[in-house]
């Protein structure tokens, strides 16, 4: 299974550990899934990611940048990728304001991800918007990836 790790599965996953319950239950399944599941998939970052895990925190972003680093790298600054990034967000299927994250997408689906991993709930991994942007990658002639949070991945056979 080829899988897109997004820049908030790798914060999660290098984050320092969090005493608020919410925070620590996504880095546990983050964690888990990380363990049990990520050496038998073949896993996927890009430059849009790596550029955002160079941001922050200095020994965070270096937790980070470790983590990436030896993942296989898309290049998403390909006229295809581009073009359907664009249209994510024209057509509404990811606000106008989140770029970033119409380029993650349209990534993983150009490069025939099986599955994006996130913890982005508002844009990405999420049940009302996600046929719209099913919508839009399907007419663009590509499989839509799923769009899972690493709990919701746990669930998926092989993944």
């Amino acid at each position: 299974m080829k899988v897109y790790l997004e820049t908030t599965f790798v914060s999660w996953l290098t984050a320092k550990p969090s005493t608020m319950p919410e925070n620590a239950v996504r880095q546990a399944y983050t964690h888990k899934w990380w363990e049990e599941r990520a050496g038998k998939c073949e896993l996927f970052v890009s430059g849009f990611v790596v550029q955002e895990a160079q941001a922050g925190d200095a020994e965070r972003a270096q937790a980070r940048l470790a983590v990436i680093g030896n993942l296989n790298l898309l290049d998403g600054d390909i006229e295809e990728v581009k073009q359907l990034a664009q249209a994510l967000l024209d057509e509404h299927a990811v606000p106008a304001t989140e770029t970033t994250d119409a380029y993650h997408i349209a990534t993983a689906a150009v490069y025939g991800m099986d599955m994006l991993l996130t913890w982005n709930c508002k844009h990405m991994a999420n049940l009302v918007t996600l046929p719209k942007t099913a919508g839009v990658i399907a007419r663009f002639g590509y499989q839509c990836p799923m769009i899972l949070t690493p709990e919701n991945a746990l669930e998926v056979k092989n993944g």
